[in-house]
């Protein structure tokens, strides 16, 4: 089983990772990181662990940052000091909330409630095939309705050539116009509201639609660089281009 350890400061991290192989050595704790920044960077360039050990004070900012950025399925336990985020860590995928200080009773404790339950978190292979096989009953967001001034706007969805995630807000941009209409929610839940088959998210800040695109270059270390008309340089992060390109195929 794969654990990430997510807690900016080294010896609590080394401690807990001590207590996670105290309580079985073939536990395999596969990254320690201290940051949102480099949370954020280690889900987009890795394999998903099975379990993740999350603070929530970091030393960049607070970790429900991360999750604004980035889809993770995982399962969590939040090691924290602070007991008013209790509430708010369960609306992610927390199975528990353990305070500091912490002991090895605390860990064996969650640890073992993680492995009774952790059956209801996987899908089997033949589970995920059925999913596959079957015609999906999702339905997939039509239009925005965008506050501008004391009026409101509806936009369809298939005018939308991208959405950009910048100064805390998810902003539209559409095909014919130079304006920018914010949007209140995060950029994952938007990823998961759209059509896949029209959108596609490339890094942590943009969802783009398929027309919107009129050049994509090879750029490093693997990587791709698209031309949609935006004002920054759009680059397809390495772990999403064997996906773009699958989404290009269609």
């Amino acid at each position: 089983m794969n654990i990430l350890i997510i807690e900016d400061e080294t010896l609590t991290s080394d401690r807990l990772a001590g207590l996670i192989k105290e309580f079985d050595p073939e536990l395999n704790i596969i990254g320690q990181v201290d940051s949102v920044e480099s949370s954020i960077e280690w889900f987009e360039s890795n394999k998903a662990p099975d379990l993740i050990f999350q603070d929530i004070e970091l030393s960049d900012g607070n970790c429900f940052e991360i999750y604004d950025h980035v889809k993770v399925d995982v399962p969590i336990i939040f090691t924290t000091a602070y007991s008013e985020y209790a509430l708010k860590s369960f609306q992610l995928n927390s199975i528990d909330y353990v305070l500091k200080p912490y002991d090895k009773k605390d860990i064996k404790r969650v640890l073992e409630k993680f492995l009774k339950y952790k059956n209801l978190f996987f899908t089997t292979e033949q589970e995920g095939l059925k999913k596959v096989a079957s015609p999906s009953s999702q339905n997939y967001k039509s239009r925005f309705m965008i506050s501008i001034g004391d009026q409101f706007k509806s936009i369809k969805t298939e005018e939308v050539s991208y959405i950009k995630y910048e100064e805390g807000l998810s902003f539209l941009h559409l095909f014919d116009s130079t304006s920018r209409f914010p949007v209140d929610k995060s950029i994952s839940t938007l990823e998961d509201e759209l059509d896949p088959s029209s959108f596609f998210r490339v890094n942590r800040k943009y969802i783009i639609h398929i027309n919107s695109i009129s050049k994509i270059n090879t750029w490093f270390n693997s990587r791709l660089q698209i031309d949609i008309g935006a004002d920054d340089e759009i680059i397809v992060s390495r772990d999403r281009v064997k996906a773009f390109k699958e989404w290009l195929d269609q």
